[in-house]
């Protein structure tokens, strides 16, 4: 994720709090507590954009709507028949509540009214910004994690945690670990599940009902010893727009230092190696163009023998391109590190992962990075 720079944040509060054109709202609808953010775009249209929540699923519900005034129409339709299945229709007040009615396909109506939420009440936790995300920091207050099963890998006992309100399970250190690597460690898992949960609680459509689904986690532990641990998270998404995609993640984390490396901070193929692409994405592309990918298809071809295909129009799969080399997604396992090139998104069925053996990266690795291979 890039980091934003100072001003941009200052805007981007002032904009998402206080802005006049979004709105951050809670209040009952009927006996249930719910949760609506507006945003609105200075058009002709006078069209709105609109997500609420239910505090009893945190799912994200989408709506579509326009602007009169101070006049609101949000509204959720079936686009198999065109009909509208539930509707906000909100007044904006001077004292900045909204009052109207909700309704749905059946002729139910309610009277509904809004106030701006304080989010100076809810506690702060640094997993979420404000900033970035105003009613992911409210989701969060409400999440529920639960052990479910436990499993055994290299010999170590893993606990699995899902979460109620959606469909994904992630691991945290169980208690044949010693408490100190528990304490350093289980809180960034936990992080790391809480952001996955909060996208799969915000992956809706208007389309269709969120089920708490709509990305698809599968996790792999493939390496650990006393000093690390690896694995892999694989999502694949669908959350509205033109095309469904797929991509893994790899993490390697100290269990000493809970320092989670980065790949560059692994593996160097020239002294000019750096993983600081936040803030010098010049040196860090260059680096990786010019030393990186050519040396990694260099070791992986050593066994694949890879050739180009005669015709590229019909065949994307050209593993001979440089280019697909890159900007690799990697996973550490107890024979190598594996990589996945790639590809541009009509050929990502092209994407499959190469293991290069710890004996062909030994004189690669890192010199800061202070474990052997």
């Amino acid at each position: 994720m890039l980091k934003k720079t100072l001003f941009l944040l200052c805007f981007l509060y002032s904009c998402l709090i206080f802005g006049q054109n979004n709105y951050y709202l809670e209040g009952k609808l009927g006996k249930s507590s719910i949760y609506l953010s507006i945003e609105v775009y200075d058009s002709e249209e006078n069209s709105v954009n609109a997500r609420y929540f239910y505090q009893n699923s945190l799912k994200d519900i989408v709506l579509e709507g326009t602007r009169v005034k101070g006049k609101f129409i949000l509204f959720f339709k079936d686009y198999s028949t065109d009909k509208i299945i539930e509707k906000f229709e909100l007044t904006s007040l001077q004292n900045k509540t909204f009052k109207g009615f909700w309704s749905n396909a059946t002729g139910k109506k309610t009277a509904i009214e809004l106030q701006p939420i304080d989010f100076s009440k809810i506690k702060a936790n640094p997993i979420v910004k404000t900033e970035d995300s105003p009613m992911n920091k409210v989701k969060l207050q409400f999440l529920n994690f639960k052990k479910d099963s436990a499993s055994v890998h290299f010999g170590k006992k893993i606990d699995w945690y899902s979460e109620k309100h959606c469909k994904m399970s992630f691991f945290r250190l169980s208690d044949n670990f010693s408490l100190t690597t528990r304490k350093k460690i289980n809180p960034m898992l936990n992080t790391i599940q809480v952001e996955e949960v909060l996208s799969q609680l915000e992956c809706s459509t208007r389309f269709a009902y969120s089920e708490g689904s709509g990305i698809d986690y599968s996790v792999k532990i493939g390496f650990l010893n006393k000093d690390l641990l690896g694995f892999e998270m694989f999502r694949a998404w669908d959350c509205g727009g033109a095309h469904p995609d797929f991509g893994g993640q790899g993490y390697l984390i100290d269990l000493n230092t809970g320092k989670n490396f980065d790949l560059d901070q692994i593996i160097a193929f020239d002294k000019s190696v750096t993983s600081d692409k936040d803030n010098n994405f010049s040196a860090y592309s260059e680096y990786r163009t010019k030393y990186f990918a050519p040396k990694l298809f260099e070791l992986i071809n050593e066994s694949q023998h890879f050739k180009k295909p005669e015709n590229s129009e019909e065949d994307g799969c050209d593993y001979t391109d440089l280019e697909i080399w890159n900007f690799v997604s990697w996973n550490f396992t107890k024979d190598g590190i594996e990589f996945t090139p790639y590809f541009y998104r009509a050929a990502r069925n092209c994407e499959e992962p190469f293991l290069i053996p710890f004996d062909s990266l030994k004189k690669y690795k890192n010199p800061t990075f202070p474990y052997t291979f």
